[in-house]
Order: structure tokens, then C-alpha cells, then sequence
């Protein structure tokens, strides 16, 4: 019973709602056809306009200017003839007495709406506002019209009517002239605003397989009227929520009993639960300092599971804290090593300096001299990994220029005004990378002191670089000015072969091309270690692969 007594008064506010509703989205419509009496009222008052005079044009297009809902205002005599227009027609259509609304303008003395016209001036439909002139003696005297472009009328259906709905506006004879849903209002009013209820009752239809409720407002001031229409399912869906939630009332109550139920879970147990889990993750996260000291009001159970929390972070913290020295002690140990290598590598050097002084043949000195450079550039590699705190890494810029310095030094570049250009990029890499591109520099920097320069000669310049290029690689280049190597191309070539063999084991290629202008460059082409499109631990494995490849052309070495 309180159901249907719900419903009864619920479709009786729909109702009213929705004439309401007609009548609030009719306003705009009325407006812009009462704004055009008043415009054609207030230039009938006008000695330019009401006389025709020659300024009645100018006066007319000045009044369209911002106005965007007309398109045309006309002065039209007693005898039909357009006196002036802010658009001029067409001369075959100057006169207009033979329209429709013409016998009714001379009939009528007050401001009346058209039926929808189309019109040739504008191209596009119409409704005319049509104000009589009355003249001495009250004789007709012609008329003032506003022409009003019903896409207009269009643009405020669909701006201004709620989503859902449907309305249209129709003309005098009761024909529809706008609507913001054209295919769905001419089933819905299928005769127009001529239906069999009055004007403000609600009426039903059905379009598109859906029941709606309609009615229609007239515009008491232009006969013009609008319709305005909804779904029922919307209009009545808060009569649906309404009966159903008496229907439902119990079952709401037994939730809200649910709801209590869970807010007390929540405070007992739950929180105490998402609380563990964060420290949980702060553990996972490295962070054992943190404590479980939040649980003094939880339950007997989640105080003792905190207190297991708390044993197991202080393990673990011991563990790490052994595992870090332990690290800490073999970083040591590896730092020391390298320490040794590098000074078992400089004893090497001093033998192989004794070596050489002892020597009378130039070839054998030339070649101890040879092993020396590239025995003192593995000494400066293992020097620099003592050096640094990252024993996984090694700066190439650092490596690179030190390496370039010592050669230019010991090749007495200076004294024959050899300059040495650095320009190196900086760059973080892996010591089995740095090893093999300390060698191909050695290599191809002592050749072109070497051999690039004759003896007697003085002045030149060697560019030793490194730099980024695209496709996440790396370019070491050594290039020289000189009269060139001869013997990167002669066949079999040990510095042709330990070139290609350092290439090999970095995994990348090398080249050896002549200037156009003298000299030579010589050239490695690499993947970038620091790229974030290089998978490393992909690119060591087949770096090691390739290291052993090439064993066979570096044991000549």
C-alpha cells in the first residue's frame, strides 16, 4: 500500500516536472521572437527606415551587425515593393504580395510570426517576423520584417534541452521547423503541435520501441509552440528507486548490521593485519631498523606475531651486516690484487727496458720496445682499478686521456711538435671491455707515432676521440695527418691482426681508410655499455665467446 501510494504521487510531480521542464526550454525560443517585435518596433519608430530614406539600408545592416539569430531586415511599401533591405533581394523577387503572410499584414495591425518560408535571398528556411505600419489616417502602410534563420533554433534545442529528451518547435500551422532530434520528434508528433490534448497535458507516444510522455507549451506572445519529450523510463526512474526502496528496506538494514560487522573486523583484526604487511614490505625493502611498536593495543596474537618480526629483522640485519664485511673484505682483496699485477707489470716493463738496452739489433729493440707500451697500457688498466671504488666499472675518459698522455710522452712527441688532440666522452664501462680497447688504442696510437711521421719530420697533429653515434653505439677513433701506415694493409700484418683481434673481443668492428687529405684513420665501432637498449649480461656472454675465438691471433702476443 505505502508502494502504490508512493507511485500515485510520484507520477502526479512527473508530471508537473515535465510541463515545467517544456516550459523553461520554450523560453529561449520566445525570447529571440519577442526580441525580434522589439527590434522592428524600435526601427518603425525610425524617420530613416519608416520613410524609406537613402541612409535606410545603412541603418538596417548596422542593426544586423552582432545580432547572429537574423539574417535580413526589409522595409516593404503598401504596395509589396522591398523599399530597402540590409540584404537586397533579387530583383524578380522585389515585390511580395503575392505571398501568404502578405494578406494577413494587411488585415492584421500587430506583430504576427510566419509560417516557415524558404527564402531565395538566404538560401535556407525561414520564419519572418512581420510587423504592420499603419499611415495617416490609419491606412496600411507597408510593413517592417525580420527574417530568422531556424538553424538557430536548432543550436538552442541541442545547448539547451537535457540529454534525453527530445523537443521541436513548430510554426503558426502547427509545422515543425526545428528539433535537436528531427528522426525521433516526427514520430513522436506526428501531426505537429495539432494533437487531440490541450495545450500543457501530457500525452504518450512510442518511437523507437520506447514509451514517451510528451506535451506542448504555445508562445502566448507569436502563436509559435513548443514541444518537449522524455522517455519514461526516465522520467519515472525515481519512482522505480522510490517503491524499491521500501520494497528493500529490510535488506538495507541488513546491511547496514553487515556494515557494523566489518567496521569492527576492520578495528580488530584487519588493520593490524595491513600494518604487519607494511612492515613486511619495509623488511623486503631492506629497511630492518623498523620495529612493530604500534601494537600495544592489538590483540594477544598480532603483539606476539610483531615480536617474531622483530627476532627475524635483527638475523637478518646480523646476516647482512656479515655478508658486507665479508664483500668488503674481498673488494679489498681484489683492489690488493690489482695492486700487484700492476707492480708485477712495471717490473716487466724494467726487464723488458733492460732487455732492449742490451740489444744491437734496431728490429729487436723496436719490438721489446713495442711489448713494453703495450705491457705499461694493462698497468695503467689494473692502476685505475685499484684507484676506483667501483671495481665493476672503469672510466674510460680517465683511462683513455692518461693512456694518450704516456704514449705522447714516450714517443718524444713534443721535440718533433707532434700534438696529440684528446677528445673523449665520458663513459662508464666493464674492465673485460676496457682491457681490449686499451690495446686497440696502444695499437693504433704507436703506430701512428711510429710509423705516420718519418724521423727527420716535424709538426703534425693526431685526434685521439670517442664518441656516441647512433644506434646506441660508440666510435674510437685514432687519426693522423701523416703520410699514412703502410703496414695496417701489408698481408699478415701483426698490427692488421691484433686490430681485428681487440675488435673481436669487444664485439665490434674495425676499419683502416685513407684521408683525402694525408694520413690515416683508424676506426672501432662498438656497442655503447651505458645504452639501455643493450642487454649486458646477453652482451658479456657473447663478448666472452668471441674472446675466445680470437685467442688464436692474440697468442702471437
Amino acid at each position: 500500500m505505502q508502494g502504490a501510494d508512493r507511485v500515485q504521487r510520484d507520477v502526479a510531480e512527473v508530471k508537473d516536472r515535465l510541463v515545467q521542464t517544456a516550459r523553461a526550454s520554450a523560453a529561449d525560443e520566445e525570447s529571440i521572437l519577442a526580441s525580434a517585435e522589439q527590434i522592428l518596433r524600435s526601427l518603425a519608430n525610425q524617420p530613416e527606415v519608416r520613410n524609406a530614406a537613402p541612409d535606410c539600408r545603412d541603418k538596417l545592416q548596422n542593426t544586423l551587425k552582432g545580432v547572429n539569430y537574423f539574417t535580413n531586415i526589409a522595409r516593404i511599401g503598401a504596395d509589396g515593393e522591398v523599399l530597402c533591405a540590409a540584404v537586397p533581394p533579387a530583383p524578380a523577387v522585389s515585390n511580395v504580395t503575392d505571398r501568404d503572410w502578405w494578406r494577413e499584414a494587411e488585415e492584421r495591425k500587430e506583430f504576427f510570426v510566419t509560417p516557415l518560408i524558404y527564402s531565395t535571398t538566404s538560401q535556407r528556411n525561414l520564419l519572418a517576423g512581420v510587423l504592420p505600419l499603419q499611415g495617416v489616417e490609419g491606412r496600411f502602410d507597408g510593413v517592417v520584417v525580420l527574417a530568422l534563420d531556424v538553424g538557430w533554433l536548432d543550436v538552442l534545442l541541442h545547448s539547451r534541452v537535457p540529454a534525453g529528451a527530445v523537443a521541436a518547435v513548430f510554426d503558426t500551422k502547427g509545422s515543425m521547423v526545428a528539433s535537436n532530434n528531427p528522426e525521433i520528434a516526427e514520430e513522436i508528433f506526428p501531426n505537429g503541435a495539432k494533437t487531440s490534448g490541450s495545450p500543457g497535458e501530457l500525452l504518450s507516444a512510442k518511437a523507437k520501441g520506447a514509451n514517451w510522455s510528451y506535451t506542448i507549451v504555445s508562445l502566448p506572445s507569436n502563436e509559435t509552440s513548443v514541444g518537449f519529450s522524455m522517455r519514461d523510463a526516465d522520467l519515472f526512474a525515481g519512482t522505480y528507486l522510490h517503491v524499491a526502496t521500501d520494497l528493500l528496506l529490510p535488506v538495507l538494514m541488513l546491511g547496514a548490521a553487515s556494515l557494523a560487522i566489518w567496521i569492527a573486523t576492520d578495528r580488530l583484526v584487519t588493520r593490524w593485519i595491513v600494518y604487519l604487511r607494511r612492515i613486511a614490505t619495509a623488511y623486503g625493502r631492506g629497511h630492518y631498523a623498523i620495529r612493530p611498536v604500534a601494537l600495544e593495543e592489538a590483540p594477544s596474537e598480532f603483539r606476539t606475531l610483531g615480536e617474531t618480526f622483530s627476532l627475524m629483522a635483527t638475523g637478518v640485519q646480523d646476516r647482512d651486516r656479515r655478508l658486507r664485511d665479508a664483500v668488503a673484505q674481498k673488494t679489498l682483496l681484489i683492489k690488493e690484487t690489482h695492486h700487484r699485477v700492476k707492480n708485477n707489470l712495471q717490473i716487466v716493463m724494467s726487464l723488458l727496458s733492460l732487455q732492449a738496452a742490451k740489444m744491437r739489433d734496431p728490429a729487436a729493440q723496436n719490438a721489446l720496445h713495442q711489448a713494453q707500451i703495450r705491457v705499461n697500457a694493462l698497468a695503467l688498466v689494473h692502476r685505475i682499478l685499484y684507484e676506483i671504488e667501483d671495481l665493476g666499472a672503469v672510466d674510460l675518459k680517465l683511462l683513455l686521456e692518461d693512456l694518450g698522455h704516456q704514449i705522447h710522452e714516450g714517443f718524444g712527441a713534443e721535440r718533433r711538435d707532434l700534438k696529440l688532440v684528446i677528445d673523449i666522452a665520458p663513459r662508464q664501462a666493464p674492465s673485460d671491455l676496457a682491457v681490449p680497447l686499451t690495446l686497440f688504442t696502444v695499437e693504433a696510437l704507436t703506430n701512428a707515432f711510429k710509423h705516420a711521421y718519418p724521423a727527420n719530420a716535424r709538426g703534425g697533429t693526431i685526434r685521439l676521440s670517442l664518441r656516441p653515434i647512433e644506434g646506441g653505439n660508440l666510435k674510437l677513433s685514432v687519426e693522423d695527418d701523416g703520410h699514412g701506415v703502410e703496414q695496417y694493409s701489408a698481408p699478415g700484418g701483426i698490427g692488421s691482426r691484433l686490430i681485428q683481434a681487440f675488435a673481436t673481443q669487444v664485439g665490434g668492428t674495425a676499419s683502416v681508410q685513407r684521408r683525402e687529405s694525408g694520413g690515416t684513420t683508424v676506426t672501432l665501432i662498438f656497442r655503447d655499455p651505458e645504452s639501455e637498449n643493450v642487454d649486458q649480461d646477453s652482451e658479456v656472454a657473447d663478448r666472452k665467446i668471441k674472446s675466445q675465438k680470437s685467442a688464436a691471433l692474440t697468442s702471437g702476443f
